[in-house]
C-alpha cells in the first residue's frame, strides 16, 4: 500500500499482506478482517439473532414451483444478445435454511406511467454546487409548488414526475440581480410499470429496466437527499439528527453514521437494499488556528496542517456578520510577515497591523501560523487562521491514516443482530421509508417494514488433506497441530534480516538471545511441518535504520541501508525472513526485493514474535506462507471435491485505480494470475499498469499468454477448460468485459496453434451492500453470523443473470459479507450446483491459511498480486505533498510511473507466489 503522509501508512484494515497481526495468525483466513464485511467487531457472549420471535417465511414467489417455472420460461426466451448467460437453474445441494437479507420490498402502482424529464438551465451552469442550489430554489417556486409532492430529481439534470407537467414547463430562479436562471424541462421519456412487471416476471429479457429503476431510486432517496449529506457510500447524517454524540477519529476528524439505499430488481419484486455506512467529516465549529496547532502536535510533524485543511470552508465574523468562504490557499508567510497595499491605512501594512488598526483585534498567532487566503479568482483576501471557524457538515475526501481507520472500526464494531436492528429501525426512519416521506406517497409507493426472508442452503465442506491425514473442518476452519504439509519445500538457502527502527520491541542486536530463540523456534516449526531445513542457522543481517524524517517520507535512506547490507551476503538467498517494527518501511522493502534483488521475503512484526502467548500459532502461519512461496503444497482436497477442476486452469483477473490524493493521469494497476499445478495451490502472476480512465484491462492477451505458457511449462500440456474469475467490475460493466477482455482472452488461445479450450467467465462482486442474517440461534456461528457455506441464489438475486451469493468463510468480526458471483460467459455449460459447490470447495484451497476464504482463490490471488504491484509505484500512490511528483501533469506522471516500474517483477520470482 502507498505510504501515508499523515503519520503512518493507510493500510487495508488488517495490515499489509505478510504482516499478520497476533489476532490473525494461523487461524485467520488471510490476516485481513475485510473478509468479515463492512461492519466490524468481535462476537462475544451468547449467540443472538435479529427478531428471533417474529414469525417469518419466504415469499410464495420464491417457492420451488415458482422458480422452476421461471427457469422454464428462460428456455423459450429469444434474447437479442445470444451471448447473454441466463440462469440455467437453481442449486439443490446443501441443507435448506432461510435467512434474512437487508432488503425491503418496494410496492409500486400497476399500469402507471412515470415521466422522465431532462432538465436544462440557462445560462448553462457547469458547477455541480451551483446546479444543486438552482434546484433548491426551483423547489420553492410557485410554478413547481402544485407538483412538489409527486416529483423527484437528481439535483443536476433529471426530474421524474408522477404526472405529465404542462407543455413548455419552466421557472425562473434568482439569487440577486446577477444570478438569474431559467429552468426548463424537455420532452419526457415515458416509463411504464407494466413493462417493468413483465421484466420482473421473467417474460422479457430484452427490456432495459435501468431507467425506471433509477427513477424509483430518485423517489426512494429523495427525503435523504434533502436531510443528509450525499456520499458515495450513501447518505450521512449529523450526529444530532440521529440523537447520537460525535464520534472522534483524530484531532481533526469525526465520523458520521448514515445509510445506503438502492433499488434492485428481483424476481416478481423491486427490493430496496439498505445498509449502514460511515464517513469522515472535519470537526466543526472550532477555530482554524486551534485545529491546525492540534493537528500538527498529534501528527508529530509528519505532515503539515495546510495540506489537511486546504479544502475546508470557513466562517469569519470580523466584518460584523457571518461570512462563509472557501479556502483558496494558505499564504506562504505569517500575518506579521504578509504585507499588502492598503490606501485606507496609508500604504503598505501587514495583515497583523491591518486587523489591529481597523478591527482592534490583537492576534495571538501573528507569527507562528500562515495566513488564510479566502479570496476569489480575481482577488486575494488574507485572513488570520484564528479568525476563521470551520463550517459544519464538511466531508473529508482524503485518505484516512491507519490510526483513523482503526478508530472508525471501533465505532462500527457491532454484532450482526445489532446491525440488522439499526437498519430496520433507525435506517428506515431517517431515510423516510417508514413514514412514506414526500414524494414517496405522491408516487403511490409503499415499502415493506419487514426485512426480507429468502431461501438459502448450507453447503457441506470438502475434506482437507495434509500429508496423510484428513482433518475435521468446522465452520470453515481446521486445526493443523502435529500435521505435516502435503508436499514440503526445502528451506535450505534462507537468510534472516532484522530491521531495527526505533520500536520498543526491537531486538537489541544480532546477538540478542531473544532473537536467536525466535529463529530457532521458527526453524523447528518448519521442520515439524516436514520442510527440509539446514542444521545451521541462516545468515543473519542486522540493520539499524536511519531515523524517519519528514524530509524523507519514502524512507529512501533506510532502503539504501537495507540494500547495502543485503549485498554483503555471499550469495542470493531464495527467501528472506524479515523482522520489522514499523510497517512504514514495507513498501520500499518489498519493491527493493521483488524488483531489484529478486529475493522472496516474508515479514514478521517483532512485537508479535516476542510474545510467548500465541507464538506457536503465529510462527505456524509464517511457515504456511514460506512453504508456498518456495513451491511447496500445504494441503489438498479430496478427489470428489476436485473432480470439477479436471484439466482446468483457474484464472484470476483484477484492476485497481489510483485512489485518493493521486495526480491526474496516475496509472491503474492490473494483475492476471492462473493455476499451474494439479493441486490448484500455485498462482504465479502477470502484473502491469495502464493509463488512468480505462475501465477494462488492456494487456489481457499478453498476460493470458504468459499464464498459459507457465501452465504448459509445469503440466506439459494446455488446459482443456479455462475458468476466469474477474474482480473489480461493477454490475454495469459486464458487457464491457465481454466486449473488450473476452476477445483478448480468445486471442491468447489462438497464439497456441490449434488451441481452443472451453471458457467460462465469472464476476466476483466484493463491494456490494447485501448482508444476510441467521433466523435462529442454532443456525448461527459463535459470532452470531451465518455459518461458512451459506449460499443464496433466490429472492435478492437477479431475475435473468446466472448469479449467487456465496459465504464460503466464517465471519470473525462484525457482519460477514458473502461474495456475489455472476457467470457472464459459459462455454462449459456449468449447472448451478457445479459452479456453486465448486467455488465453495475451491475456497478451501488458499495456501497460507487454515480457513476457507471469502473469495475463490484465483480472484483472491489476483487481488493480493495487484496490491503488491501498487508498492512498485508507491512514490506516486499518492505522491508526498510538495514533492516533484505532486506537481506533475498527466504525461509527466505516466513517464514517472514507467521509470519507477522498470522491468517489474524480477525474473527470479515470476514463477512463484512471491506476493503472498
Amino acid at each position: 500500500m502507498p505510504p501515508s503522509h499523515r503519520g503512518g501508512p493507510p493500510m487495508a484494515r488488517g495490515g499489509h499482506g505478510d504482516l499478520p497481526s497476533r489476532s490473525s495468525g494461523l487461524h485467520s483466513s488471510s490476516g485481513d478482517p475485510r473478509d468479515s464485511g463492512g461492519e466490524l467487531g468481535f462476537g462475544s457472549g451468547a449467540v443472538q439473532v435479529y427478531a428471533p420471535n417474529t414469525p417469518a417465511q419466504a415469499d410464495a414467489r420464491l417457492s420451488d414451483r415458482e422458480q422452476d417455472a421461471l427457469v422454464s420460461r428462460f428456455q423459450a426466451l429469444s434474447a437479442s444478445d445470444p451471448d447473454h448467460v441466463v440462469r440455467p437453474g437453481f442449486g439443490k445441494r446443501g441443507a435448506a435454511i432461510a435467512v434474512r437479507a437487508n432488503f425491503f420490498a418496494l410496492k409500486y402502482p400497476k399500469d402507471v406511467v412515470l415521466y422522465d424529464y431532462p432538465v436544462v438551465i440557462a445560462p448553462d451552469v457547469v458547477s455541480l454546487t451551483v446546479r444543486k442550489r438552482v434546484f433548491e430554489l426551483l423547489e420553492s417556486t410557485l410554478e413547481v409548488a402544485p407538483y412538489l409532492h409527486e416529483i423527484a430529481h437528481d439535483w443536476t439534470q433529471r426530474l421524474v414526475s408522477r404526472s405529465r407537467l404542462p407543455a413548455d414547463f419552466s421557472a425562473t430562479v434568482s439569487e440577486g440581480p446577477e444570478r438569474v436562471y431559467t429552468v426548463k424541462v424537455l420532452e419526457p421519456k415515458e416509463l411504464r410499470t407494466a413493462d417493468l412487471d413483465r421484466y420482473l416476471r421473467g417474460e422479457d429479457a430484452d427490456y432495459n429496466p435501468l431507467p425506471i429503476i433509477s427513477a424509483f431510486n430518485l423517489v426512494t432517496t429523495a427525503h435523504a437527499s434533502h436531510t443528509g449529506v450525499p456520499d458515495k457510500k450513501g447518505y450521512l447524517f449529523p450526529p444530532s439528527v440521529l440523537g447520537e454524540s460525535p464520534l472522534a477519529l483524530s484531532a481533526g476528524l469525526e465520523a458520521w453514521k448514515g445509510f445506503f439505499a438502492t433499488v434492485r430488481p428481483a424476481y416478481g419484486n423491486l427490493m430496496v437494499n439498505v445498509n449502514v455506512c460511515m464517513g469522515a467529516f472535519y470537526v466543526p465549529n472550532v477555530r482554524l488556528s486551534d485545529a491546525m496547532i492540534k493537528y500538527q502536535q498529534t501528527s508529530y510533524g509528519a505532515s503539515n496542517p495546510q495540506s489537511f485543511y486546504r479544502r475546508v470552508r470557513v466562517t469569519t465574523k470580523h466584518l460584523g456578520y457571518r461570512r462563509k468562504s472557501g479556502i483558496k490557499a494558505f499564504g506562504s508567510q505569517s500575518a506579521r510577515k504578509t504585507v499588502f497595499q492598503c490606501d485606507e491605512l496609508g500604504g503598505m501594512v501587514s495583515v497583523e497591523q491591518y486587523f489591529q488598526r481597523k478591527f482592534n483585534i490583537r492576534l495571538q498567532h501573528a507569527d507562528d501560523l500562515p495566513v488564510v487566503n479566502v479570496g476569489n479568482k480575481a482577488k486575494d483576501t488574507f485572513v488570520p487562521a484564528e479568525l476563521c471557524e470551520i463550517e459544519p457538515g464538511q466531508p473529508y475526501a482524503g485518505m484516512l491514516s491507519e490510526r483513523e481507520i482503526l478508530e472508525m472500526e471501533k465505532y462500527t464494531a457491532v454484532p450482526p443482530f445489532v446491525s440488522a436492528k439499526t437498519i430496520a429501525e433507525q435506517g428506515l426512519e431517517v431515510l423516510g421509508l417508514r413514514s412514506g416521506a414526500p414524494p414517496i406517497q405522491g408516487f403511490g409507493v409503499k415499502f415493506s417494514l419487514d426485512m426480507a426472508v429468502v431461501p438459502a442452503r448450507l453447503l457441506s465442506p470438502p475434506k482437507v488433506i495434509y500429508s496423510s491425514d484428513s482433518l475435521t473442518v468446522a465452520n470453515g476452519s481446521w486445526n493443523t497441530r502435529n500435521v505435516r504439509f502435503h508436499r514440503p519445500a526445502q528451506l535450505t538457502r534462507a537468510a534472516i534480516l532484522v530491521l531495527a527502527d526505533g520500536g520498543r520491541e526491537d531486538f537489541r542486536d544480532s546477538s540478542d538471545s531473544a532473537l536467536r530463540s525466535v529463529v530457532t523456534r521458527f526453524l523447528a516449526t518448519c521442520r515439524a511441518s516436514g520442510m527440509q531445513v539446514d542444521d545451521a542457522l541462516p545468515p543473519l543481517l542486522f540493520v539499524r535504520l536511519p531515523q524517519a524524517n519528514p524530509r524523507d517520507p519514502l524512507r529512501t535512506a533506510a532502503i539504501d541501508a537495507i540494500e547495502n547490507e543485503i549485498k554483503t551476503l555471499p550469495g542470493r538467498p531464495n527467501i528472506m525472513l524479515v523482522f520489522v517494527s514499523n510497517s512504514g518501511i514495507y513498501p520500499g522493502l518489498k519493491k527493493l526485493c521483488d524488483s531489484k534483488l529478486g529475493i522472496a521475503t516474508v515479514c514478521m512484526q517483532m512485537a508479535n514474535v516476542r510474545e510467548e502467548r500465541g507464538q506457536d500459532r503465529y510462527l505456524s502461519s509464517i511457515a504456511l506462507k514460506i512453504n508456498t512461496k518456495l513451491g511447496g503444497v500445504n494441503h489438498q482436497l479430496d478427489a470428489s471435491s476436485m473432480r470439477w477442476l479436471k484439466n482446468t486452469m483457474l484464472v484470476g483477473m483484477d484492476l485497481t485505480r489510483p485512489g485518493v490524493g493521486c495526480v491526474k493521469g496516475t496509472p491503474s494497476i492490473t494483475a492476471v494470475v492462473a493455476s499451474c499445478d494439479e493441486e490448484f495451490m500455485h498462482y504465479p502472476a502477470s502484473l502491469g499498469f495502464q493509463e488512468q480512465g480505462k475501465e477494462m484491462i488492456t494487456g489481457v492477451k499478453q498476460m493470458m499468454t504468459e499464464r498459459l505458457s507457465e501452465y504448459l511449462k509445469h503440466m506439459k500440456t494446455l488446459p482443456e477448460r479455462v475458468v476466469v474469475f474477474r474482480g473489480g467490475v461493477s454490475d454495469g460493466q459486464f458487457k464491457h468485459v465481454l466486449a473488450h477482455e473476452l476477445p483478448e482472452i480468445k486471442a491468447a488461445f489462438r497464439s497456441f496453434k490449434g488451441y481452443s479450450p472451453k471458457l467460462t467467465i465469472a464476476i466476483c462482486g466484493k463491494r456490494h451492500r447485501t448482508r444476510f442474517y441467521p433466523m435462529r440461534p442454532e443456525q448461527a456461528d459463535k459470532t452470531s453470523n451465518t455459518k461458512a457455506g451459506t449460499l443464496v441464489d433466490r429472492g435478492v438475486t437477479a431475475v435473468y443473470n446466472f448469479d449467487f451469493f456465496l459465504q464460503a468463510h466464517a465471519g470473525q468480526q462484525g457482519t460477514v459479507r458473502a461474495t456475489h458471483y455472476t457467470v457472464i460467459f459459459d462455454e462449459n455449460r456449468f449447472s448451478a450446483d457445479d459452479i456453486q459447490q465448486g467455488a465453495h470447495d475451491a475456497s478451501y484451497l488458499w495456501a497460507p491459511t487454515t480457513k476457507s476464504v471469502r473469495l475463490v482463490p484465483p480472484a483472491y490471488a489476483a487481488e493480493r498480486a495487484r496490491q503488491r504491484a501498487r508498492l512498485y509505484l508507491h512514490e506516486i500512490l499518492p505522491p508526498p505533498p510538495g514533492s516533484r511528483e505532486s506537481a506533475m501533469d498527466e504525461a509527466q506522471i505516466l513517464r514517472r510511473a514507467k521509470e519507477l516500474w522498470g522491468t517489474g517483477v524480477h525474473e527470479n520470482l515470476r514463477g512463484s507466489m512471491f506476493y503472498l
